[in-house]
């Protein structure tokens, strides 16, 4: 499994340490956080700093951006090119990524066939995880 720094090497980019710190955070918590969140756990960080890391992290492939939440996730195959398809727990905020290779084929050929060139797509199943259901 590729780590971090060797999708980044692969890109002929750098993963700093404030790049690296973000993308902890984000693995270390198995929640969607925001920014406020991260910059809370990083403590001495101006916004500008972190957002910029997300972005770049996100444009790598190794986080997700969570519109519903407006809020991150750590990529757990940021190795190769996919569709995201979250399923996102509307109370805890617990987000899980979940493979649907059809659902996927099926968008691919229908963007294809309309002409339109995917640049970034992911789709939000919103509802409750196991353990809110109880």
């Amino acid at each position: 499994m590729a780590t971090a720094i060797d999708v980044c090497a692969a890109q002929g980019v750098k993963l700093t340490e404030t790049r690296a710190q973000v993308l902890k955070i984000l693995w270390q918590s198995h929640q969607a956080l925001t920014a406020a969140e991260i910059m809370h756990k990083l403590k001495n960080t101006k916004p500008p700093i972190t957002y910029r890391a997300l972005a770049f992290l996100k444009v790598q492939g190794l986080v997700h951006h969570i519109t519903t939440l407006n809020a991150y996730i750590g990529c757990p195959t940021p190795h190769r090119q996919h569709l995201s398809q979250m399923l996102v727990c509307t109370n805890c905020h617990i987000v899980q990524e979940v493979a649907a290779l059809t659902l996927q084929k099926n968008i691919i050929k229908q963007a294809q066939t309309h002409h339109f060139k995917l640049t970034e797509a992911h789709i939000e199943l919103l509802g409750l995880c196991q353990a809110c259901q109880a």
